[in-house]
């Protein structure tokens, strides 16, 4: 009797263990990799130290390393590890949260966020958020540093504000993101550092916020109905950037400077707009139904190919140093406009580079001093006589390069006889058709002057060191000669 009854106890105590759930592990995650593992399912599944499990939230108060993985509709995960670092690893984690952040981090050393790869992840929140200590309001909240990277996939559906916000500094090495938010899409309230991920973010105010923005590389597709990226402090290295706004792109309080990349910009109001900005090299396309650039201050331009193909007033600033490159601006208003600040008077100072405009009004609209001392510049437009294409409030000078005005009634003002370069200035008999070719000779039939117009024109001003004064001249118009002068005082006015 005492054997049966050993043998019946035996077998319930094997049944009751069998009935019992068993964790079990993706064949690709191997758990001696990591500290501990999470399954998110009905029940929960976990192994190893340091995790807690109350309901549908798993608590982590250890530092180390943890995979993530499974589904729930209604779950959470919250580090509070106190100083020790944390690694949560997502290795095909869906994880919802009803009525608060799906990852909560409340206390850590740092955490680093890993998609393990070939890896699909989504993490989502709702519009119910429930009161919380710590003021949560983002898909992935941090309390601390945060850094996200790896090799997979990482989706972030935020329905109450963020989808990612941290109180300290994030960094994204790696990856690829998708994000759509109601608010933000990723904030950091001290610096952000951002290299080389694919980044596809919309928001209904600003897709990316920080203090301080650092990008090194990536690329990036942001759609936001306020602003594109907003922070004080912007450097910009490189990437491959979309964006597209209903209000603004790039906005920088203090510092906006941008070393390389390739920009595509659409926007409502302004495609840029700092304190100061600073290019140094990038191929940039601008389209702005307001302004394509505004700088508050300094804008410096070092390099690069800015298009401005769409905007009422294409460049707007306090001051700017063209030193090389190439700005192209199609403005049904002003073209380049310089403004007075705090009563003084702005400064466009080109020293090299190209600048074409093709302006509805005024090309060039100065409200200060200009000075040419190499480089090229080609003013077209307006087409009727009430603006002209340069409009300069102070005394300007032509020292260098090659200067081209087209319009309808010439400019206001001449430069300054100090200039050591001359130049014509000739109303022609009649006004010429968009596509109008320009040629000027000398004596010697060498050609010293050509270009093709952008639109119709009866004025135009020429200034370059090909020009000398008692010398005499041909003006060609569509390859026919027009006319000859002979120059014996620079910018006097010569009519046909």
């Amino acid at each position: 009797m005492i054997k049966i009854y050993l043998g019946l106890m035996i077998c319930l105590i094997v049944t009751g263990c069998q009935q019992e759930p068993q964790p079990h592990f993706p064949s690709e995650i191997n758990i001696h990799d990591y500290n501990g593992y999470v399954e998110f399912g009905t029940p929960i599944q976990t192994k190893g130290e340091g995790i807690q499990v109350n309901g549908n939230t798993v608590t982590i108060h250890t530092g180390g390393t943890y995979a993530l993985t499974g589904e729930s509709m209604d779950g959470q995960v919250i580090i509070d590890a106190g100083d020790q670092p944390v690694e949560l690893v997502f290795a095909g984690l869906e994880l919802t949260c009803q009525n608060n952040s799906p990852i909560l981090i409340r206390s850590a050393q740092a955490v680093t966020l890993t998609t393990k790869e070939d890896t699909q992840n989504k993490l989502k929140d709702t519009k119910n958020y429930l009161l919380n200590d710590i003021g949560a309001t983002a898909v992935i909240y941090s309390q601390c540093d945060l850094t996200l990277k790896g090799k997979g996939l990482l989706e972030i559906e935020g329905r109450y504000q963020n989808g990612i916000e941290t109180k300290g500094n994030m960094t994204i090495e790696s990856g690829r993101y998708i994000i759509d938010a109601v608010y933000n899409g990723c904030v950091s309230f001290n610096q952000m550092v951002l290299q080389k991920a694919d980044y596809t973010i919309q928001s209904d105010d600003t897709a990316i916020k920080g203090k301080t923005i650092f990008v090194q590389d990536g690329t990036f597709l942001l759609e936001s109905k306020k602003t594109a990226m907003a922070a004080e402090w912007m450097d910009i290295t490189q990437g491959m950037w979309t964006v597209e706004s209903q209000e603004n792109g790039f906005i920088a309080e203090e510092l906006l400077t941008i070393r390389d990349g390739t920009y595509l910009f659409d926007s409502k109001k302004r495609c840029m707009e700092a304190n100061d900005l600073a290019i140094y090299q990038g191929a940039f396309t601008l389209n702005s139904e307001e302004i394509g650039i505004s700088v508050k201050d300094h804008f410096a331009v070092y390099g690069g190919t800015l298009r401005i193909d769409n905007s009422q007033t294409g460049l707007l600033a306090h001051s700017l140093d063209v030193n090389d490159g190439t700005l192209n601006i199609m403005s049904t208003v002003d073209g380049l406009h310089i403004i007075e600040k705090n009563e003084q008077a702005g400064n466009l100072l080109i020293q090299n580079g190209n600048i074409i405009i093709d302006a509805g009004s005024i090309g060039f609209n100065i409200e200060g001093t200009m000075k040419m001392q190499g480089g090229t510049v080609y003013l077209n437009g307006p087409t009727h006589s009430q603006s002209q294409a340069l409009v300069c409030s102070q005394a300007y000078e032509m020292n260098g390069g090659i200067f081209c005005s087209l319009d309808m009634s010439g400019p206001t003002q001449l430069p300054i006889p100090e200039s050591q370069q001359a130049g014509l200035l000739i109303t022609l008999g009649k006004s010429f058709a968009t596509g109008t070719s320009i040629m000027i000779k000398d004596n010697n039939d060498h050609n010293i002057f050509e270009y093709t117009s952008l639109k119709a024109f009866q004025t135009m001003m020429i200034s370059t060191v090909k020009l000398s004064l008692g010398d005499t001249y041909l003006i060609y118009i569509n390859n026919q000669l027009y006319g000859e002068i002979t120059l014996y005082t620079a910018y006097s006015p010569i009519r046909y």
